[in-house]
């Protein structure tokens, strides 16, 4: 089953009103990132889950920063541009 922005947005939502730990949203994201396959157009969705991921760590030097959500789920909105680069290498 895919994944959609929307269960994303409401993760993110959750974390940062304090209904789920750190634990619980980095260990969906772990499970979603082992079983789901993104396309190059789900990038946007990747990265946010990836970030969500992030979380697990101890140490807070290393989580994910707060405002770094704020962005991920105003992308995942619509409210703000989510630019990429992908960098293709010749096939030799």
């Amino acid at each position: 089953m895919k994944i959609s922005k929307q269960e994303v947005i409401q993760k993110i939502n959750a974390y940062l009103e304090g209904l789920l730990s750190k634990e619980e949203v980095s260990t969906w994201a772990i499970s979603v990132l082992t079983k789901q396959v993104f396309n190059v157009d789900e990038m946007l969705l990747e990265d946010a889950i990836t970030a969500l991921a992030g979380l697990h760590d101890e140490d807070e030097r290393w989580d994910t920063a707060e405002e770094d959500l704020l962005f991920f789920k105003q992308c995942l909105e619509g409210k703000r541009p989510y630019l990429t680069k992908i960098e293709v290498l010749p096939i030799k």
